[in-house]
């Protein structure tokens, strides 16, 4: 409104270094906590961009966690920020990361681990939790890694070593559906496992290990569909190839007559290997009906 612009007032006040830098101490630290907000404003970008990082990673102690979260964020994700690079935010990253002393100190264990994916997808979390796993005093380190692995790694092997470490007690079959789950997420399953698990695991980790079998195999065929529609043939067969693998492996639980097992199946494998599950499916009226529509139709 005009009338506040007839307002006056008597002051001497100028804009010095000492407004300045008081400022910056209270706009600086707002950016930060704003940038990688929903509802982050475009000054937040203007203020912290790969020029102006490092003078408030120096002068700004209190902000290092928040910005280290904010270049972990450039790097993992389709995050939103535009004012920060992701290669700018890897070499601040992998800098750190050489800077951090090899000890077992819990901190600087976890500040790794908290790098690790970003600096070095493919490491070796076996071998790491295997220096602690001897001794006793060292089990906070031991399960440090061992959550860092189920979190991060892309190895077999580890998960391999963490099923045979569960001991047969009350509690043991969740501990074994946590393995499971994790390494079917980080699409580190093992053949030896799965055969393991078919032979003699009880049935509600056969239907985990079925269900993320089928899951598995239903997208890649909807991948093969997708690039044959795009005549992309190259990669339509070798999306097949994907397929014929994982139904090798979910062939295995052929012989389970646990009706979700059966179930899992029956949505996955291809018409030709359905005679397989018929034994299994027998047990349980309509999946058996089902299966049979589906063998007599003339579709796919």
């Amino acid at each position: 409104m005009k009338v506040f612009e007839k307002v006056e007032f008597n002051d001497t006040f100028e804009v010095g270094n000492d407004f300045i830098s008081v400022i910056m101490s209270y706009a600086i630290p707002k950016a930060v906590q704003d940038i990688d907000s929903y509802w982050r404003t475009e000054g937040a970008e203007k203020v912290i961009t790969d020029e102006t990082f490092g003078f408030i990673w120096t002068n700004y102690a209190d902000t290092r966690e928040e910005l280290l979260d904010v270049a972990h964020s450039v790097c993992s994700s389709n995050t939103r920020i535009k004012s920060l690079t992701k290669d700018f935010c890897k070499s601040f990253l992998s800098d750190l990361y050489a800077l951090i002393e090899e000890n077992e100190d819990l901190g600087l264990n976890g500040l790794r681990i908290r790098l690790l994916p970003v600096v070095d997808p493919n490491f070796d979390y076996l071998s790491r939790m295997c220096k602690f796993a001897l001794d006793a005093e060292k089990k906070q380190l031991y399960d440090l890694w061992s959550c860092a692995g189920m979190s991060a790694s892309k190895d077999s092997a580890f998960f391999d070593y963490l099923w045979s470490k569960v001991k047969r007690q009350k509690g043991s079959v969740n501990v074994k559906l946590r393995i499971l789950e994790a390494a079917f997420e980080n699409d580190a399953i093992s053949d030896v496992l799965l055969k393991k698990i078919a032979k003699s695991s009880p049935k509600n980790i056969k239907r985990t290990a079925t269900h993320n079998l089928s899951r598995k195999i239903q997208n890649r065929k909807r991948d093969v569909k997708r690039y044959k529609r795009s005549d992309d043939l190259k990669m339509a067969a070798f999306m097949q190839e994907k397929v014929d693998t994982l139904e090798r492996k979910v062939m295995l639980f052929v012989d389970c007559i646990d009706r979700d097992v059966v179930s899992n199946l029956f949505d996955c494998l291809s018409k030709d290997n359905l005679p397989w599950l018929m034994p299994a499916a027998s047990h349980h009226y309509w999946l058996a009906q089902r299966l049979q529509s589906r063998l007599d139709s003339n579709t796919e």
